[in-house]
């Protein structure tokens, strides 16, 4: 019967989207554990590579590679969170306490700009300074929230600390077992696809973990050169702007632009005149990582030649303004 028929495709339809609704359901109801196992599993894929080369080159039992390698790791993670997040969360707390004395800091600046522009016979729109003074009482109001921001992050600390040894150990369980994973899903593969299967493990490993690993780098040397910016101009919380930019720059498509933000609001609040020489040399700085050094560190992590990292690059921001 036709109707008997479509009325058991409606029920199979029905009976798969309320399905459907509970596997989504559940993955939410598990989206922290899900975190943790994909950090991991980056994590792992990051330094697997590590791991093998002093598995082979210094025929190091597995065992004794991942300790070292996870012992350095850990040991820099102890050292960042002892030198760094202390001074980190106070810089946080202080301009959050200073937001009001900073924006009207800055009210005053445009002030005598105005005034200047106006001695010389140019007067902007009303409306310019209207939307301008409207704009200002809003970035004064937002003191509080970041305040109370940055006390929710410090109270979140150990959280955040037992996130990342949780992290740690499954990463680590991940790198040991990596050839006995390997052969597991090799072995559930058809014999007639293993082949393709093993050479799309292995391009991956070495394309995406080569990627991961630039990335990066390019990361930790955009928020060092901050750094080393802001400190020649004079500018103070040089170390919250260069966490803050070294981790857009990780960020795919918006990450250049976000990376400018807090070294340039930070002299626009601070030293309103250093702000154009500052951001020319943070904009040089970001020119010369990606266009530079990016393709070279990318031809040795990913396998790729410079001069097709430059086209990918070029391309990638004629299309899609990557």
């Amino acid at each position: 019967d036709p109707w008997l028929r479509a009325l058991s495709i409606l029920l199979v339809c029905i009976a798969g989207l309320y399905l459907a609704g509970m596997v989504w359901a559940l993955v939410l109801h598990l989206a922290d554990i899900l975190v943790l196992f994909f950090a991991a599993w980056l994590l792992a894929f990051m330094l697997e590579p590590l791991v093998s080369l002093l598995e082979d080159r210094y025929k190091l039992r597995r065992g004794l590679a991942v300790a070292l390698v996870y012992g350095a790791l850990l040991g820099t993670l102890v050292a960042a969170a002892i030198w760094l997040l202390p001074p980190l969360i106070n810089q946080l707390v202080a301009i959050a306490l200073q937001w009001p004395a900073y924006v009207e800091n800055v009210g005053r600046y445009f002030a005598f700009w105005q005034g200047e522009l106006a001695a010389r016979g140019v007067n902007p729109p009303p409306e310019l300074w209207g939307n301008y003074q409207e704009l200002l009482q809003r970035l004064a109001a937002l003191g509080g929230p970041v305040l109370t921001n940055v006390v929710v992050l410090a109270r979140s600390a150990a959280a955040l600390a037992i996130d990342v040894i949780i992290v740690l150990v499954l990463s680590v369980y991940l790198v040991l077992d990596a050839s006995r994973i390997t052969r597991a899903v090799l072995v559930a593969t058809p014999v007639s696809l293993r082949d393709d299967v093993r050479y799309f493990m292995e391009s991956v490993r070495q394309a995406f973990g080569g990627f991961l690993r630039g990335q990066l780098l390019l990361a930790v040397a955009y928020g060092l050169g901050t750094a080393v910016v802001m400190t020649v101009a004079g500018l103070e919380y040089a170390l919250a702007a260069s966490v803050f930019a070294g981790l857009a720059m990780l960020l795919p498509f918006i990450g250049q632009a976000l990376a400018l933000v807090p070294p340039v609001v930070i002299a626009l609040l601070l030293q309103p005149g250093r702000l154009w020489w500052m951001l020319l040399l943070l904009v040089g700085l970001q020119v010369f990582l990606i266009n530079v050094v990016s393709p070279r560190l990318m031809s040795h992590t990913v396998g790729i030649h410079p001069l097709l990292v430059l086209v990918a690059v070029l391309v990638g921001g004629k299309l899609a303004g990557v």
